[in-house]
């Protein structure tokens, strides 16, 4: 088992991160029936979200409390609940079951009354992924639960979770650790395992972790396999070699103008739960390092240095649309997509066609991040998002994507054609498609 499953605290003063423990541990002056009813966990991935609603299941239902009111972490309930068969502890990742028919079916079930326990507890991760509709659906839940049901809802951007959600809910914040923190755990983890690591290495662990007590303990997993005392170069060998070997292969493809291994790298960047963020800062420092090194005559580099000052564009492009993307990596995507195309491009005759991706925007997804297209609207021109507030998407067809406005005057603003430029240099940059916008009347 990985090591940051295997040590994942059980209970509350196994938590490193001592804002949130101290947090938690407010709670046990409360008796349960005053406990809150729903939770907000805020914080970036790996930050312990997840074990601490697991552990906010625990409080509510542990058989035995220890005399400060704390999960035991031993009890039949605690340890169903830690290997995730308890009945009444029901997890959703609303990456993945975000429309309004998941919360109508958790609706519908929350009137039961637990089948072991005295308490159920819904943890929905990634909570701001649900649609305007579920969450519709999950603030009348929050307002009127019953008394045997609790919610702990966690995300990695809590500024798309609505005012409405966040107002009936208790909000903890899990801030990154600090370097003392994650060499806690750390230690824990080296006593048990009894790896031979010198302190100065461990430290380097936790300080190439950036704050994530999870990417901690992979790393320390990764390099407990090399033989022999772990010492501080051994391990920044190790761990760089790691990171050196992703970016020169994602080099590597871009060079080739391979999109396909290019996109199979940032796929697997997700799947290993890496920070997009992080690595297109590691991109844009390693892109410099090679225009410099062009220009200069130091080195000789696969890719030419327009190459070298495109791709830097794109990346700073992708960067600054982290932001407002609804999908992490795709601004990532779409810079790989785009560099390898148009330097495909450059290769053929000027009359050849331009190929457009297609395809990428549809109704549906159009319909889900309407609120999102609206946010990135606002530093454009905010009285344009005003008025698409007043809007909605009727139709995504061939390239054209139709608005439907139900005011005359709304109508005509949306139409004028630096406008509707405008509309859709946004949903380009949301989702990757060159679309044409038009405006119609309908009625409300």
């Amino acid at each position: 088992m990985s090591f940051y499953r295997k040590y994942r605290p059980q209970v509350f003063d196994e938590i490193d991160n001592s804002a949130v423990r101290e947090r938690l541990l407010s709670l046990l002056s409360k008796d349960k029936t005053e406990l809150p009813h729903a939770f907000l966990f805020t914080g970036p991935k790996g930050a312990g979200k997840t074990t601490a609603a697991r552990l906010i299941a625990k409080l509510f239902n542990c058989t035995k409390p220890l005399k400060n009111g704390a999960p035991c972490g031993k009890c039949n309930a605690c340890t169903a609940i830690a290997d995730g068969r308890y009945l009444d502890v029901l997890e959703l990742d609303a990456a993945s079951n975000r429309g309004i028919d998941e919360i109508r079916t958790l609706r519908e079930g929350i009137g039961l009354v637990p089948t072991s326990g005295t308490y159920k507890i819904y943890i929905i991760d990634e909570v701001h992924m649900l649609t305007t509709e579920a969450f519709n659906a999950l603030l009348k839940t929050l307002e009127e639960p019953p008394p045997h049901a609790a919610f702990v809802l966690a995300t990695t951007d809590p500024q798309k979770i609505p005012a409405t959600i966040k107002s009936r809910c208790v909000h903890i914040n899990f801030g990154r650790a600090q370097t003392e923190e994650l060499l806690h755990g750390l230690a824990r983890v080296v006593k048990e395992e009894k790896i031979d690591i010198a302190d100065d290495a461990l430290a380097f662990v936790a300080s190439f972790a950036d704050g994530a007590f999870r990417d901690a303990m992979k790393l320390l997993e990764q390099v407990s396999f090399e033989k022999g005392k772990l010492t501080k170069e051994k391990v920044q060998k190790l761990l760089a070699a790691s990171e050196e070997k992703t970016i020169i292969a994602f080099f590597d493809a871009l060079a080739a103008k391979d999109a396909k291994t290019g996109l199979d790298i940032v796929a697997q960047l997700v799947a290993t739960g890496r920070d997009i963020r992080s690595f297109i800062t590691e991109c844009l420092v390693e892109s410099e390092h090679r225009l410099v090194a062009a220009v200069t005559g130091k080195e000789k580099s696969q890719m030419t240095i327009d190459d070298l000052k495109d791709f830097i564009g794109k990346l700073t492009q992708a960067y600054g649309d982290l932001r407002i993307s609804p999908i992490p990596q795709l601004p990532l995507e779409l810079a790989v997509v785009e560099f390898c195309k148009i330097s495909a491009i450059s290769n053929k005759p000027p009359a050849a066609p331009s190929p457009t991706l297609t395809g990428l925007l549809t109704m549906e997804k159009l319909t889900e991040h309407w609120k999102d297209f609206i946010e990135a609207m606002k530093p454009y021109n905010n009285s344009i998002a005003g008025v698409l507030r007043s809007s909605r998407p009727k139709g995504v067809d061939g390239g054209i994507v139709t608005i439907e406005a139900f005011y005359s005057f709304h109508q005509e603003k949306l139409s004028e054609m630096k406008t509707r430029e405008l509309i859709a240099q946004v949903l380009k940059k949301l989702f990757g498609e060159k679309v044409k916008v038009e405006v119609v009347l309908g009625k409300k």
